[in-house]
């Protein structure tokens, strides 16, 4: 009778937990079968089967009798590094392994799997349910329910990968025994499998975000990014293990911070094995990249600290962003109060791994050039998320005066409006990087190398008509306006150059 109303409690508060997210409820209803499960938990043990077994055959083969002279292998005791290391016997005819190194190989490859499988899976998993609902017609649906857009979202992030979660979860003993068995500290442990789940926060928002964006591809969306995904991860995971040129010293460093695998440094610097026996990037080598010239990466907890912090913004924004743009599919992007927000964090974010080299002043100046173009970029991707369609301006023109009590102060409308132009928003976004980014250039750059500063208003300058240009086509009645914006765009960028080539036109180019 006691089982049976623990049962009914236990059941009562599982109903009570899945009604305060209908949207999870409707998730794991429909993914938790149990062939589904079995499934999931037979790929996990196959894994961990295979991974184990693999290692476990580097090890030496028996020699009871003595006749073997001698085996060689990663896991010897001796000096030396990779396979050529040759296994010693102690005074009883042992084998002597070096345990500590097989148990640290199995939680790396533990983890590069884990990481692998939620960050690639999940994401391609994510964005083919949402693609998948949006054909059927049931996300429209699902935005006409009460239900907020974070409790939606959330329900999806934590539903749809439901059984992803259940294998990897499967993983965590023998994950948590192996680094044990290494020697690596528990909070250390707890800390990497922290930033994994900050760093699946991040990418799975911007998954959903990228699914509900309208760009024709709904088939090919998530090979598309899963793919990407799957290509940077083996990328950076590829040069944590060739680390002689990991870090630059220039602003794509600053792409290491996204690949939660450069924790593992941590842990491995932990257990204070030689490094000859690990082909992995070390913690001195991380203490190379600086941040406004500071090795914040040196050390443990301020390396995994700032990565954690790194992961938490970018959600932050992308989650926000997400929001706004799940039961608002027709608005801009952003909103142009985000959009300064977000500028002055990228400026600061980009000009941080900008000075990593000041004290060279080629580099430096390199350095620059590359976080104009950088600029550039940002600028194109603000006129996209920022400049509203006819139809919007339009109703923003109408009704303006009514549906604000400030309509008739027009600078304000300008500047924070919802669906009003977006040039004036975008030359104040251009206005905030280039005022941040002016006194570094005048305080690290030779005199001779301050034409840069120039370099930076023209692109501003250049931004801001791209803007006027791709607004002016968004409001004509033709259709496809988005395509029409964007060639128009696409041709000023292009069309100088290629004409100042034909025409053989140099500025350095001495008269004849």
């Amino acid at each position: 009778m006691k089982n049976i109303q623990v049962f009914q409690r236990s059941s009562s508060l599982w109903e009570k937990f899945l009604d305060l997210n209908p949207q999870l409820f409707r998730e794991i209803k429909g993914k938790l079968k149990t062939r589904n499960v079995v499934i999931a938990a037979a790929i996990s043990v196959i894994t961990q089967f295979v991974i184990g077994i693999s290692l476990l055959s580097d090890l030496p083969n028996p020699d009871p009798q003595g006749l073997l002279k001698a085996q060689y292998g990663p896991y010897a005791m001796g000096s030396g590094s990779g396979n050529h290391i040759a296994y010693t016997k102690d005074m009883l005819g042992n084998w002597v392994i070096n345990w500590q190194l097989l148990w640290l190989d199995l939680f790396i490859a533990l983890s590069i799997v884990s990481i692998f499988s939620l960050l690639i899976v999940g994401v391609y998993m994510l964005i083919a349910d949402t693609v998948k609902e949006d054909n059927r017609g049931t996300l429209n649906f699902i935005r006409l329910t009460p239900q907020s857009a974070g409790s939606v979202l959330l329900g999806k992030i934590l539903g749809v990968p439901i059984l992803l979660y259940i294998a990897v979860f499967l993983l965590s003993p023998l994950h948590l025994m192996a680094g044990l068995g290494a020697h690596i500290p528990l909070a250390l442990i707890l800390g990497f499998d922290i930033v994994i789940v900050a760093s699946c926060a991040f990418f799975y928002s911007f998954a959903m975000l990228w699914s509900l964006m309208n760009f024709g591809l709904s088939g090919f969306k998530p090979w598309l990014v899963s793919g990407a995904m799957g290509a940077l991860l083996l990328l950076l995971t590829t040069a944590t293990f060739h680390h002689n040129h990991l870090i630059s010293n220039t602003l794509w460093d600053w792409i290491l911070l996204l690949n939660p695998g450069i924790v593992l440094s941590y842990l491995i610097e932990a257990t204070y094995l030689p490094l000859n026996k690990i082909d992995f990037v070390s913690a001195d080598n991380l203490g190379e990249l600086l941040f406004y010239g500071q090795a914040l990466w040196a050390k443990a907890s301020f390396g995994i600290g700032f990565i954690l912090f790194n992961f938490s913004l970018w959600t932050y924004w992308c989650w926000s962003v997400l929001k706004r743009r799940f039961h608002n599919p027709t608005n801009t992007l952003v909103s142009k109060t985000q959009s300064y927000w977000i500028t002055g964090w990228l400026s600061v974010f980009a000009l941080g791994f900008t000075l990593q080299n000041y004290q060279s002043y080629s580099s430096a100046t390199d350095n620059f050039i590359f976080l104009q173009m950088c600029l550039c970029i940002l600028g194109l991707a603000l006129i996209a998320a920022l400049s509203p369609h006819r139809q919007a301006l339009y109703d923003w023109a109408r009704y303006r005066h009514q549906n604000n009590k400030d309509g008739n102060i027009l600078w304000k409308e300008l500047v924070f409006g919802e669906n009003s132009p977006s040039s004036v928003a975008i030359a104040i976004n251009m206005a905030i990087a280039i005022t941040y980014i002016t006194p570094s250039i005048f305080l690290f750059l030779r005199e001779k190398d301050r034409y840069i500063f120039w370099g930076f208003i023209l692109s501003g300058l250049s931004i801001l008509l791209y803007a006027l240009v791709a607004q002016l086509v968004l409001t004509l009645k033709t259709r496809k306006r988005s395509v029409w914006a964007g060639s128009s765009v696409r041709g000023m960028i292009v069309v100088p150059p290629v004409c100042l080539g034909v025409a053989d036109f140099s500025p350095y180019k001495a008269p004849e």
